[in-house]
């Protein structure tokens, strides 16, 4: 068996800490799929250019500068949804240089793996929201969504609206994503 590497691991970070609600794991996901998407199809030019320590330097200004215009696009269109994701929308820029430190796949490469991140995002957004706070859509009004609102009958575990219980979720999730038919 081929030894796991602990860089995919990085990823985690944004993922477990914004997704405690759906509108929060929407709005990381609507920043994190352009954003992989643009760093995959710049990366290609980048290592063409660049090679060893200064592409990951390219690569880490690079992804700056992307997550800085991100964020100045968020204060203006969505400033409380900005707030809510607070230092997780910077950590980002980990998923970019996992991009670096796998081979050259192709400029299709971010937006697979910005698809990954979306769809894990969305799906332990939905299930931490519904079993943590027993609610769908809290907060909507952060995205204009403030009709959308649901609220269950009874209150959630507050288990799954914490870290711990958003990684007993992923772990289910990735066991449920590996089960072959």
């Amino acid at each position: 068996m081929k030894p796991v590497s602990p860089l995919p691991l990085l990823g985690l970070a944004p993922l477990l800490g914004t997704s405690d609600l759906l509108v929060k794991a929407l709005g990381i996901t609507l920043v994190a799929l352009p954003l992989l998407t643009l760093f995959g199809a710049a990366l290609p030019t980048l290592r063409r250019l660049l090679q060893g320590r200064a592409l990951w330097l390219g690569a880490s200004l690079l992804a700056g500068a992307l997550i800085g215009a991100a964020q100045l696009l968020m204060q203006a269109a969505a400033f409380e949804l900005l707030r809510a994701l607070g230092p997780f929308l910077a950590l980002l820029a980990l998923p970019c240089l996992l991009l670096v430190a796998h081979e050259p796949a192709g400029p299709g490469t971010g937006l697979r793996q910005g698809l990954v991140f979306a769809s894990f995002a969305l799906a332990l957004g939905a299930l931490r929201e519904l079993l943590g706070h027993a609610s769908l859509l809290a907060h909507g009004e952060w995205l204009g969504l403030g009709a959308l609102h649901w609220q269950a009958a009874g209150d959630g575990l507050p288990l799954f609206a914490s870290a711990p219980g958003g990684l007993i979720l992923l772990g289910l999730l990735l066991a449920l994503a590996r089960l072959k038919p």
